[in-house]
């Protein structure tokens, strides 16, 4: 596993985290220690998300600025997407 696959399998792992205890809280609004606990991920995930992009470039959207998501390689033609 490369270096950036192994950032991008830890963003993954974190915006799961954070997805599913939004799920939780939609049904649990008043669990504070959730919500606690979701903020955490956030914050981590915004870490881990500027660490990548500084590595490797825009992640999504709101990373890029101006035409920088149109340089090559797109996420498929990278090796291993085949």
């Amino acid at each position: 596993m490369t270096n950036r696959q192994a950032c991008l399998r830890k963003l993954c792992a974190v915006r799961f985290r954070i997805f599913d205890i939004h799920l939780y809280l939609d049904t649990h609004p008043s669990d504070i220690q959730m919500l606690a606990l979701c903020k955490k991920f956030e914050s981590e995930y915004m870490l881990l998300k500027q660490e990548y992009e500084e590595k490797f470039g825009c992640i999504d959207m709101q990373g890029c600025h101006g035409v920088e998501w149109l340089k090559d390689p797109w996420p498929w033609d990278m090796e291993g997407c085949n």
